[in-house]
């Protein structure tokens, strides 16, 4: 349960002081980072500045409001920005919603089925909307109409106002991410909140880590899917080994995948039990195709695919990744590993949640957290996580 509203603005206040230590002798550092935020505020500045002159403002709709938002991150950040997205729909039930990320594809498969209106890149005008909510573990309402606000969601007011006093307690860890993401992970945790439920919290919107908004898939594309990839009528499970096709891993193992002898334990075990159900390996441009997988569709699947392959699983099995969360948008459940993430954080309750050994989250401790033990040359937190375990906990999901 939550922790009072006192104790919460504590640990952000000391928060704020932990970060200030880094100046507190030194009036070059204040100075450096003071230059920073503005040098980053004229940057954006300019950059609204010439495009405006290239291309005027469009016009609001004059009788609803025009939302934008802006998420940043990976594939599971838009995944779990779904259920706010449903949430805002509600709230504001004739608004124009419109969502920005860097990938276009992403965005369609995830609201492949509605709830916005529309995909817009990242050069967009604030001014053409009434709000724009940007981030990724924390929003902050980076424009704001006030008076079409007022006038057209005045119900909605006192909500935007308290989450925009917790917006300016936050600017330490927006200002700072994803350096400061594990310390407010570990914040919002010790005080009861959650990954996705952070989203409603610091933007207005009343949003739960386990609600649920799974993607109404297209059953003649579900049809389809299946039959291209050999799946139709098979009994079959999923399985990721892999991480955002973005991330920068210096060469090395992603510190959130499970290593490669246990995913082969694991299918020799599953197996054993399970002959007749196949076991189908997803994964990007950072997953190695396993050979001892009856179906590899690494590199092979569209990302539209992917909710329908997933739907089709009889249980998908992961490390915490952006394909567990968007197994979250299906009806399929998840046996999921968690190292360096905490489970507390972006776990879900449906799923059985894994997590093994003394040593685990340390999600952003160091900004190579992804591809490096912060203590260890391995990461021990996914190798303590015995195959016989997962196949174990396999075999329960699919009992039920």
């Amino acid at each position: 349960m939550p922790t009072s509203k006192e104790e919460f603005e504590l640990s952000l206040l000391q928060l704020q002081e932990l970060a200030n230590l880094y100046s507190k002798d030194s009036a070059v550092v204040r100075l450096a980072q003071r230059f920073n935020l503005a040098r980053k505020k004229l940057k954006k500045q300019t950059k609204l500045f010439f495009r405006r002159l290239c291309k005027p403002a469009a016009a609001k709709p004059d009788n609803c409001l025009k939302i934008l938002l802006h998420v940043r991150g990976g594939i599971g950040d838009v995944c779990m920005a779904r259920l706010f997205v449903v949430r805002l729909r509600a709230q504001f039930q004739t608004a124009q919603i419109y969502f920005c990320y860097d990938n276009q594809a992403t965005v369609d498969m995830v609201f492949s089925d509605g709830y916005i209106d529309g995909y817009v890149d990242r050069h967009y005008d604030p001014r053409e909307y009434d709000l724009v909510i940007s981030g990724c573990h924390a929003f902050n309402f980076d424009h704001a109409d006030l008076p079409r606000l007022q006038r057209l969601a005045p119900d909605w007011m006192p909500a935007f106002k308290e989450a925009q006093a917790l917006q300016q307690k936050l600017q330490i860890v927006t200002q700072n991410t994803p350096h400061l993401d594990g310390l407010w992970a570990k914040i919002s945790v010790a005080h009861g909140f959650s990954r996705v439920a952070n989203q409603g919290l610091t933007a207005g919107i009343s949003v739960g880590q386990n609600d649920r908004a799974p993607i109404k898939l297209d059953p003649a594309k579900m049809k389809d899917t299946l039959a291209k990839f050999n799946l139709a009528g098979q009994k079959y499970i999923t399985i990721h080994d892999g991480t955002n096709n973005n991330t920068d891993l210096h060469g090395r193992a992603a510190t959130r995948c499970w290593p490669r002898a246990h995913w082969e334990q694991f299918a020799r075990l599953f197996k054993a039990k399970f002959p007749e159900i196949k076991i189908v390996q997803l994964g990007g441009s950072n997953s190695a195709p396993f050979d001892f997988a009856d179906i590899s569709l690494v590199g092979k699947s569209q990302l539209a695919d992917l909710p329908y392959i997933l739907e089709g699983a009889q249980l998908h099995v992961d490390s915490e990744s952006g394909m567990t969360q968007l197994a979250n948008l299906t009806s399929t459940r998840a046996v999921v590993m968690f190292g360096p993430t905490p489970v507390e954080y972006f776990g879900y309750a449906r799923n059985v949640n894994l997590q093994a050994g003394s040593c685990h989250t340390c999600m952003n401790i160091v900004t190579d957290w992804m591809s490096r033990c912060p203590l260890f040359d391995t990461n021990r937190c996914l190798q303590a996580i015995s195959p016989e375990r997962v196949v174990a906990e396999a075999e329960k999901l699919l009992a039920q």
